[in-house]
């Protein structure tokens, strides 16, 4: 097991503007009426350029996803510096041949995350890929053998949420709710190099004040139930 620290508190520090692993939040920010924007066009050789400017008559929002650090930062890094250390390769050149098999629990259900290494020195294997097991395959082995249904395992503030997930912290886990709306709040100003305001929720609105209702709420057929599973980018 390894660790790169607290995601938690790092989000905690970037509010006062120390240095932070960029999550995929959401920044908002407004141009207000009557401000000077460019106007642009394409040239001769299709390149966008600008020809004029103008003034806005109205208040503009524009709400953009933050680029996302976390996962290398916390996850994927940590990890290949403990598997060199294990595999004798600290401070050496890497070997140009494969010295490590790494096991990942990607199930059946998720083949088109399989990827292979990016390293030489390291050959990726699916074991339950191998075994035909898809995500309910892997519950029902649990439920067999007597081991608790695991939670989820994506970040208690994963801006990757959809509104169920959001709305089932909320009213099942209200001390992972009360946390994420802290950090929500922490994060809203002061994170070095973004401009606007930063969101936990895709509206861009408070995360205790977001609509949380699903489009199966509103009539719609839920024709593609997936969500996030906490494994972005691995």
């Amino acid at each position: 097991v390894v660790s790169a620290g607290s995601i938690r508190d790092q989000l905690m520090g970037a509010a006062e503007s120390k240095r932070w692993a960029s999550i995929p939040a959401f920044a908002k920010s407004v141009t207000p009426a009557g401000s000077t924007v460019p106007v642009f066009d394409e040239d001769a050789a299709g390149e966008l350029i600008q020809v004029a400017t103008r003034r806005t008559t109205r208040d503009t929002v524009s709400i953009g996803m933050i680029r996302r650090q976390c996962t290398t930062d916390f996850k994927i890094v940590p990890i290949r510096r403990k598997v060199r250390e294990l595999a004798g390769l600290t401070r050496k050149r890497s070997p140009d041949h494969a010295v490590v098999e790494q096991w990942i629990g990607i199930s059946r259900d998720e083949i088109m995350r399989v990827k292979p290494s990016r390293e030489t020195w390291q050959v990726n294997r699916w074991p339950l890929i191998e075994m035909r097991m898809s995500r309910q395959d892997c519950l029902a082995w649990l439920r067999r053998h007597d081991y608790p249904e695991p939670p989820k395992s994506a970040c208690i503030g994963c801006p990757f949420h959809d509104n169920a997930r959001w709305r089932a912290m909320r009213d099942h886990d209200p001390d992972a709710w009360f946390d994420a709306v802290e950090v929500d709040r922490a994060i809203r100003t002061g994170l070095r190099g973004i401009r606007g305001e930063v969101f936990l929720h895709r509206s861009a609105v408070p995360l205790d004040e977001a609509d949380l209702s699903t489009l199966s709420d509103h009539g719609q057929l839920d024709l593609w139930p997936n969500e996030c599973e906490g494994m972005c980018g691995v």
